[in-house]
């Protein structure tokens, strides 16, 4: 694995996220080497990030965390663990900072995409999940056509995908219930919502605490 000179590396950043998150730069950003380690980071800047409950707090983490995983993929552009922990990285950030955030949706989807091609059943088809809920959540009408907007079917068909290839990870059945009672699936939903309900737990409260707020009120319409 090559390595990087410390100022392309820093070029590199500033330029391809100038757009997406402000120009943080770790401090040890030269001395890690390897698409693995870099992935590493980016995995623990976004879990930091996830945690923190101050605003500012989480855009410096997540943007650590963008930082990380993009020179990572300047080297290595197939890495599962760069594409998808910037990918939720970049999910926090714009969550917090909704100033441009079409150019980061852009760029979510596009790493999403990327990931889907190569590895798609990495983090329990966490990229299949992760477009699934972009296209349920997204605006529902843009002026540009380069815009991220709201397509449930699309959205339907992402978490069909992520059921199939994981499907014993029940934060896939939850959100196709949500996505197929959006599009009137009613009695698809119900069953999915049941099939959720059956699994066990463990584990997803870490990657997506609000659940049970999802989950009840879908029970509400549903059940």
């Amino acid at each position: 694995m090559r390595s990087f000179p410390r100022f392309f590396s820093l070029l590199f950043f500033v330029g391809l996220t100038a757009c997406v998150a402000p120009r943080v730069v770790p401090q040890n950003l030269a001395q890690l080497k390897t698409p693995d380690e870099l992935g590493r980071a980016a995995q623990q800047m976004y879990a930091e990030a996830k945690a923190a409950t101050e605003k500012k707090e989480k855009l410096r983490l997540a943007s650590l965390g963008i930082a990380y995983s993009e020179k990572c993929l300047h080297g290595a552009p197939e890495h599962p663990s760069c594409l998808y922990f910037q990918t939720l990285s970049m999910g926090v950030y714009i969550r917090n900072h909704i100033l441009n955030y079409q150019k980061g949706l852009r760029k979510m989807v596009a790493n999403c995409e990327t990931l889907n091609r190569v590895q798609p059943e990495f983090e329990h088809a966490g990229c299949l999940r992760i477009l699934g809920n972009i296209y349920a959540q997204a605006p529902s009408f843009s002026i540009s056509p380069k815009n991220i907007s709201q397509d449930l079917d699309r959205s339907v068909d992402y978490l069909q995908q992520a059921v199939k290839l994981a499907p014993g990870y029940a934060l896939n059945d939850l959100f196709l219930a949500r996505s197929l009672e959006e599009v009137g699936q009613k009695e698809q939903a119900r069953l999915e919502l049941e099939t959720f309900d059956r699994f066990e737990k463990n584990g997803i409260e870490k990657d997506y605490p609000e659940w049970k707020k999802v989950r009840d009120a879908l029970a509400q319409k549903l059940l």
